[in-house]
């Protein structure tokens, strides 16, 4: 790739974040405000109503809550005491957050050996998980390859690339973000919007962990088994889409500047012919001059000399 070319996407990359900072700022600053008033306002009424607890009791309570919250305990009377979030089927889950990259965030290793044991299995799960999606997308694109070229027999072959690409995002949506958001509806109460919300911000693994599911499942195992293998599925149909665009664009990109060439070179000839030809012209003057000089010496030779 050109440095022209770097230097370009670095720009409008860099004025994308800007966009996406400014647009976030202006959507999301004041319910934080909001959400700072409101929770100055209850601890001031907690500390009006229960005269016995000081401002350090309250300070000190509101902590423990913030440090169990951040170590992924469900802070409710009805699951707080007898879940965890590190059994055998919440660890396999957390383990797939990990080698997806998808990292909720929602819980995280605390101890120390929790913590170093993490860092060497990250550095071979990942590229594992990476070969299996790889696989998984290869036959998926070798299906769709089959599809193109036999499309591409009753249509060109630019509109049969636009066609796949279309129908595999279409599949996309409807049988990964849309049905499954159906069923998060259902099984976790979440809102339709919530619902396509989770499914986009996990198969793009970006992974805030603002939602997770599986929380207050009955058959949370059995759940996040089949959650585990819609991960597996998506990620590599994201994987096949971003690579038809992207060989789309790289064949676009290629012809363009085939084309380019092709007139450049075909404006060189142009012109070097133009060249050509105008040599050709000076010699074919330069002939004739000498001829021309020629036949004077020859008559000034055959005219007598007077006496």
């Amino acid at each position: 790739m050109k440095g022209k070319v770097v230097a370009l996407l670095v720009f409008l990359n860099l004025c994308w974040l800007l966009i996406g900072g400014g647009v976030f700022s202006a959507l999301e600053w004041q319910n934080e405000s909001a959400q700072r008033v409101n929770y100055e306002d209850y601890r001031s009424r907690l500390l009006r109503n229960f005269s016995c607890l000081t401002e350090e009791e309250v300070a000190n309570f509101i902590t423990a809550v913030v440090t169990a919250t951040n170590a992924g305990l469900t802070l409710d009377n009805s699951t707080a005491a007898d879940t965890s979030n590190w059994d055998f089927g919440n660890s396999f889950f957390f383990s797939s957050t990990v080698v997806t990259t998808i990292g909720y965030g929602h819980i995280s290793p605390s101890t120390r050996g929790g913590q170093a044991f993490l860092i060497p299995y990250a550095l071979i799960g990942i590229p594992l998980c990476g070969l299996m999606l790889n696989g998984i997308g290869e036959n998926i694109g070798g299906y769709v390859t089959k599809k193109k070229k036999r499309w591409s027999k009753k249509v060109s072959e630019r509109t049969a690339e636009v066609l796949v690409m279309l129908i595999l995002f279409l599949m996309f949506l409807v049988f990964l973000v849309f049905i499954p958001s159906a069923i998060f509806l259902a099984l976790e109460g979440w809102s339709y919007r919530i619902s396509i919300y989770y499914s986009f911000v996990t198969l793009t693994t970006i992974g805030f962990g603002d939602y997770v599911p599986g929380q207050n499942s009955d058959q949370r195992v059995v759940y996040r088994l089949a959650i585990l293998c819609w991960f597996m599925i998506g990620l590599a149909w994201m994987a096949v889409i971003l690579n038809q665009v992207s060989t789309f664009l790289t064949e676009v990109g290629v012809k363009a500047q085939t084309a380019r060439d092709e007139r450049r070179k075909k404006k060189d000839g142009d012109t070097g012919e133009g060249e050509d030809n105008k040599a050709a012209e000076d010699v074919e003057n330069s002939e004739s001059t000498k001829s021309v000089k020629q036949s004077n010496v020859e008559l000034r030779s055959m005219t007598p000399i007077e006496s």
